[in-house]
């Protein structure tokens, strides 16, 4: 409750010393969420706040849910995500990057000299005729000097990988995952964002990610790499799916106690940055004390969930340079990219515009994380309270 505390004495109020004072009874209500849990009745929370006359509980209630900080649900008071924000602590330090990329990218990132940095391989790019090859990714990676965490290969689903299932099994999966010294490595599971337009049902999509998961798992254990392995929860449009993958994971005895880092999969051909936010927030909800990491998120929902999450990994610094021969330049001001196109002639090669693209992507992440850090949000949320 860091930012309560800090509200309260920038407010000059406390919530069992400020009577009459609108501001301290609405942290008064929001310090019982945060007590007592993210929804509860009418009458727990009467039995909690304990002051003003009859009816005084009920304004403040009703004033909270017009400003968006609790929303009634089956006759209970629930938080928002914008009331978790408050109630809810934030990651204790700044996401860690993982940027994804393979073959040219990856050469020109160890070209660029800049290190460490965290890099996310994807599985499924090495392969080829019924067996994973040796490339040279797996000896460049290792001069960043960071993490290295090697997904399952999803997005190969895109536009390599035929069927609803993996070329591979998870035992080649877990072996390739030790070669070549993976410091994570995320469950196989079904890319819903993309299978479900092709014909898979959401809820065979999701049964199937966790029965890959639940072999993943049994078999690292086995192999003595159960600490590297991340669970990835699944779903396509609606947070009740995710919530229903990580339901199915505990009952095979899978769970946040159990795993500290979780993957948050087919976020990242969402468009809209509410719903990203919306499921996140709810995952966070679910899951106060994993950490969350988010694969492929787009830029424009990072912004909205920096704060919630634990790491994440993006290609955006490669995809921009090859598609259209775009240099993205990131605006402080805005808090957002510029999109130049800087293909001219011969004279900026797509490994020029990729090594821009990367040093852009890092100003971004250390101004989101200085943001985050500073008393920006201590201040915006002060300002949705009055």
């Amino acid at each position: 409750m860091e930012l309560l505390d800090a509200l309260e004495d920038l407010l000059g109020v406390k919530c069992g010393e400020s009577r009459g004072i609108p501001m301290a009874a609405r942290l008064c209500v929001l310090e019982i969420f945060a007590a007592h849990g993210s929804c509860l009745s009418y009458k727990d929370l009467s039995k909690y706040y304990g002051r003003g006359k009859k009816g005084h509980l009920k304004s403040v209630l009703k004033y909270l849910v017009e400003k968006g900080f609790i929303k009634v649900e089956n006759e209970r008071y629930c938080l928002t995500e914008k009331g978790l924000t408050i109630v809810k602590d934030p990651p204790p330090q700044c996401p860690k990057l993982f940027i994804a990329g393979a073959d040219t990218a990856l050469r020109v990132a160890v070209q660029s000299g800049i290190k460490p940095l965290n890099w996310l391989l994807s599985a499924g790019r090495y392969w080829r005729g019924g067996k994973f090859i040796k490339s040279m990714d797996f000896r460049l990676v290792k001069n960043l000097d960071g993490l290295l965490f090697l997904d399952s290969g999803a997005q190969q689903f895109f536009s390599g990988f035929k069927g609803f299932d993996y070329p591979y099994t998870a035992r080649e999966y877990l072996q390739l995952a030790m070669n070549i010294g993976a410091d994570l490595i995320a469950t196989l599971d079904l890319p819903l964002d993309i299978l479900v337009p092709r014909g898979l049902s959401i809820n065979d999509g999701i049964k199937r990610t966790v029965e890959l998961g639940v072999e993943v798992v049994a078999l690292a254990e086995d192999l003595g790499i159960l600490y590297k392995v991340v669970p990835v929860l699944q779903g396509f449009n609606d947070l009740s799916q995710w919530l229903e993958s990580l339901d199915l994971y505990k009952q095979h005895g899978i769970t946040p106690d159990r795993f500290k880092l979780w993957g948050i999969g087919s976020i990242c051909m969402m468009t809209k940055p509410t719903l990203v936010s919306k499921i996140i927030g709810g995952i966070r909800n679910a899951m106060p004390g994993a950490e969350l990491h988010i694969f492929g998120i787009s830029m424009n929902s990072l912004r909205r969930v920096f704060n919630l999450i634990n790491s994440y990994d993006t290609s955006a610094w490669v995809y921009w340079a090859k598609k259209d021969g775009a240099v993205l330049i990131w605006s402080r001001r805005k808090m957002a990219f510029m999109h130049f196109q800087a293909r001219d002639g011969k004279r900026y090669s797509t490994e020029d515009l990729m090594e821009t693209n990367l040093k852009q992507l890092l100003e971004m992440h250390e101004n989101l994380c200085l943001r985050t850090s500073s008393n920006l949000t201590l201040i915006n949320n002060y300002e949705a309270m009055v």
